[in-house]
C-alpha cells in the first residue's frame, strides 16, 4: 500500500511536468513557425489568452482543488511566454519588432486581468520589468540605422559632386538637383511613422532628435566639402579641377531649400500628434536642421558669387587706379555678372536666385567702396575721375536693377552716392555731406580720410584741416557706430 501510494504521489508530478512539456513544445513550434517572421510571431501570441479561457472553463472543474490547475497552468504559460520573449530579444530583430513587442507586453497585464488573473500569478514580470529598455534598443538600433543609411548616401552623393563626371539632374522647370534629398528624407519618415506606431511622445522625440543629429552631421560634411570644392576652383589651374562645380554647387543649394521645406512639413505633420513637452523637442530640433540646410545654402551662394569675383578679380583689381582712367573695366565687370547670373537664374531655385543677388550685390559695392579706399593719394583726378565714378555706378544700377526693383536699389547704392557726396564737396562743405553719411554707417574716419587724400583738387594742408575739423565734430557729436552694422564694415 505505501509503495502504491507513492506511485500515486509521482504520478501526479509526472502529469503536471507532462502539460508543462506541453504547453513548451506549443511555445517553441510557434517561435519556430515565425524564425523569419517575429511580426507574425508577436501577432500569433493571442493563443495564450485563448488557452487561458479554455482552461478556465472546461479544464480546471476536472480538477480537484488542492491542484490549484489554473494557477499552475498560468504560471507556466506566464514562464515560458517570458522565455520566448527572451529569446526573440536575443535574435536582435528588427526596428518594427521591438516596437510591436513593447506594445504587446504593455498590454499584457491589463488583458490577464480583464480574465480575472492574479498579478501575483505574473512574476518575475517579462523581462524582468524591464521591457522599456526595448524602446532604448529600438532607439540604438534606428540611429545605427540612419547613419548606416546616410554614410552610404552621402558617399554617393559628395561622390557625384567632388568628381562631377556628367551633369547634375535638370528638373522640368530647368532646376538642377540631385536624388539624394528625396531617398533620405523618405528614409526619415519612415522612422517617424514605426515611433509613431509606439504612441508614445518619448519614442518620437528621441528618433526626431537623432534624425536632425543625422542632418546637422550631414550638413557639416556639405559645408566641409563646398568650402574644399571652391577653394580648389579658385587656387588650382583650369585642368587641374573637374568642371561643372558651378552647376554642382546650384543643385546643391537647390536640394538644401528642398530638404529645408521637407524638414518643416515633417514638423507640421508630426507636432499635432504629441503632446505639448514633445511638440517643443520635435519643433527645436527640427528648426536647428532647417536653420541648417539654409546654411548650407547660403555657403553656396557664396560660392557663386566667388566665382563670379574670381573671374573678375583683375578687372576690379585696377578700378580706381590709372589704367581705370582709360580702360572699359566697368563694361566688362558688368558684362561678366550678366553672363553668370543668366546661368544662375535658369537652373537655381527662385528664392534662393533672390539670395545671390542679394549677395552679389554686396559683393560688388565692397569691391567698389575697397578700390575707393586703397586709392593712391592724389590718385582721382577731378573732376573726370568724379564723372567716370558717377558713370560706374550708372552702369552698375542698371545691371541690378534687371535683377531688383529700382525703388528697393536706391537703399543699396545710397552709400555710393553719399561718397559721391563727399568727392563733390568744396572744402568747407565736406563736414555737412560727411554728417548725413556718418550719422547711418558710423565715423569711419580711415576711409573718408582715403578718399579726401585721393582727390588731386585738395592739398596736403586742406586735406589736413578737413580731417581735423571731421574728428572734432566727431567726438563733440559723439557719433558712434550704428546700431546695426552696414556695408561698410565689410571693406578692407
Amino acid at each position: 500500500m505505501q509503495a502504491n501510494a507513492r506511485v500515486i504521489k509521482n504520478y501526479r508530478h509526472k502529469f503536471l511536468d507532462t502539460l508543462s512539456s506541453s504547453i513548451k513544445a506549443k511555445f517553441d513550434s510557434h517561435l519556430m513557425d515565425n524564425e523569419q517572421d517575429m511580426l507574425g510571431f508577436i501577432e500569433g501570441l493571442g493563443f495564450i489568452y485563448k488557452d487561458i479561457i479554455r482552461i478556465k472553463d472546461d479544464v480546471e472543474p476536472l480538477f480537484p482543488a488542492d491542484y490549484e490547475i489554473f494557477a499552475y497552468l498560468i504560471k507556466t504559460y506566464h514562464r515560458l511566454l517570458n522565455d520566448s520573449i527572451r529569446k526573440v530579444v536575443e535574435l536582435a530583430p528588427e526596428a518594427k519588432v521591438l516596437l510591436e513587442l513593447h506594445a504587446w507586453i504593455k498590454e499584457y497585464r491589463p488583458s490577464m486581468k480583464e480574465l480575472e488573473v492574479p498579478i501575483a500569478w505574473l512574476q518575475p514580470p517579462l523581462l524582468d520589468g524591464k521591457s522599456q529598455e526595448l524602446i532604448e534598443d529600438y532607439v540604438k538600433l534606428i540611429v545605427t540605422k540612419l547613419d548606416e543609411w546616410t554614410v552610404n548616401l552621402m558617399k554617393e552623393e559628395t561622390g557625384k559632386f567632388t568628381w562631377r563626371t556628367k551633369e547634375p539632374e535638370q528638373s522640368e522647370d530647368g532646376q538642377f538637383g540631385m536624388e539624394g534629398v528625396v531617398d533620405f528624407f523618405h528614409i526619415v519618415n519612415q522612422q517617424c511613422d514605426l515611433a509613431l506606431d509606439s504612441n508614445q511622445g518619448a519614442v518620437l522625440g528621441r528618433v526626431v532628435t537623432e534624425c536632425s543629429k543625422v542632418m546637422r552631421r550631414s550638413q557639416q560634411h556639405w559645408l566641409q566639402v563646398v568650402a574644399d570644392e571652391s577653394r580648389a576652383q579658385v587656387e588650382k589651374k583650369p585642368e587641374e579641377v573637374p568642371g561643372g562645380l558651378v552647376e554642382y554647387v546650384i543643385a546643391l543649394a537647390n536640394d538644401q531649400l528642398k530638404s529645408a521645406d521637407y524638414a518643416e512639413s515633417l514638423s507640421a505633420r508630426l507636432e499635432p500628434l504629441v503632446s505639448d513637452k514633445y511638440k517643443a523637442i520635435i519643433s527645436q530640433n527640427l528648426n536647428e536642421a532647417i536653420d541648417g540646410y539654409l546654411d548650407v545654402a547660403k555657403q553656396c551662394t557664396s560660392s557663386l558669387v566667388a566665382f563670379v569675383f574670381n573671374d573678375i578679380k583683375t578687372a576690379t583689381g585696377r578700378l580706381i587706379t590709372p589704367p581705370w582712367y582709360t580702360e572699359a573695366l566697368m563694361p566688362q565687370i558688368i558684362e561678366t555678372m550678366r553672363d553668370y547670373m543668366s546661368d544662375y537664374q535658369a537652373h537655381l531655385n527662385p528664392s534662393i536666385f533672390e539670395i545671390l543677388v542679394e549677395d552679389l550685390l554686396d559683393a560688388f559695392l565692397i569691391a567698389y567702396l575697397t578700390a575707393l579706399r586703397r586709392a593712391p593719394t592724389r590718385g582721382l583726378r577731378m573732376p573726370s575721375a568724379l564723372d567716370l565714378i558717377k558713370s560706374d555706378i550708372d552702369s552698375a544700377f542698371e545691371f541690378f536693377a534687371t535683377h531688383k526693383s529700382p525703388q528697393d536699389l536706391q537703399m543699396n547704392f545710397e552709400v555710393l552716392n553719399m561718397v559721391v557726396s563727399m568727392l563733390t564737396a568744396s572744402s568747407s562743405m565736406v563736414f555737412m555731406d560727411y554728417w548725413t553719411f556718418a550719422k547711418i554707417h558710423g565715423p569711419n574716419l580711415p576711409f573718408v580720410e582715403a578718399i579726401i587724400k585721393a582727390r588731386d583738387d585738395f592739398d596736403r594742408v586742406q586735406v589736413n584741416e578737413i580731417m581735423e575739423t571731421l574728428r572734432r565734430k566727431v567726438k563733440e557729436e559723439g557719433i558712434g557706430e550704428p546700431a546695426e552694422p552696414t556695408i561698410m564694415v565689410c571693406h578692407p
